[in-house]
């Protein structure tokens, strides 16, 4: 029987992978492959790659803009958290000018000026034009849900204030540093913010 060689990777590939080994990533511990349901090349790197956060600014780089995975939950988790802060300044910067636009900068909460974090929610919501207790709750030490109303239809009106409190919602997140979820009214959430809702992250 005559052995086979494997089919060498498409030239994307092959260019990831040689970044990533450059990177001091441990061959055979990383897989490159582009995947239908994702669109995209994926990276999988596992724990025989012996990465390290220290490894995390050449990964991204070898990889952009492909996605990054890590079969190891934290260090998945650190890379996700790491994969945010680069991103929170232009976020930030985002969101300030659509607060600004809409005459919602001015006076925005500050989160230092609250002693629990339920308060502050109450005063997102205020500012965001809703009820106080209506549609953020408070989670743990550091996480706000938005968790509104049940509705069986929307208005444009209703759509718009949803869009207003999401986006106070994700200037408390990138500014104060507090975690957000979306539970409920899903496909609001996500027409409003143009991203899939999710659990807190």
């Amino acid at each position: 029987m005559i052995d086979i060689p494997p089919e060498p990777l498409p030239a994307q590939e092959q260019v990831i992978e040689q970044k990533l080994l450059a990177c001091g990533l441990k061959a055979g511990g990383f897989t490159v492959r582009y995947e239908d349901e994702l669109q995209s090349i994926e990276v999988v790197i596992m724990p025989a790659a012996e990465a390290t956060p220290e490894h995390f600014t050449c990964i991204r780089e070898a990889a952009f803009p492909e996605i990054v995975t890590f079969q190891d939950v934290a260090m998945f988790t650190q890379y996700s958290d790491f994969q945010e802060e680069l991103a929170r300044p232009q976020a930030l910067a985002d969101a300030e000018a659509e607060l600004r636009k809409r005459g919602l900068l001015e006076g925005f909460p500050n989160r230092n000026n609250f002693a629990t974090l339920a308060e502050y929610a109450r005063a997102l919501e205020t500012h965001a034009g809703w009820e106080p207790g209506s549609a953020i709750k408070a989670e743990g030490a550091n996480t706000l849900t938005f968790d509104p109303p049940r509705q069986s239809s929307f208005s444009g009106e209703t759509v718009e204030s949803y869009s207003v409190i999401l986006l106070v919602m994700i200037y408390a997140s990138v500014g104060a540093g507090v975690k957000i979820g979306f539970i409920g009214n899903e496909v609001v959430a996500e027409r409003s913010s143009g991203t899939p809702a999710r659990g807190p992250g």
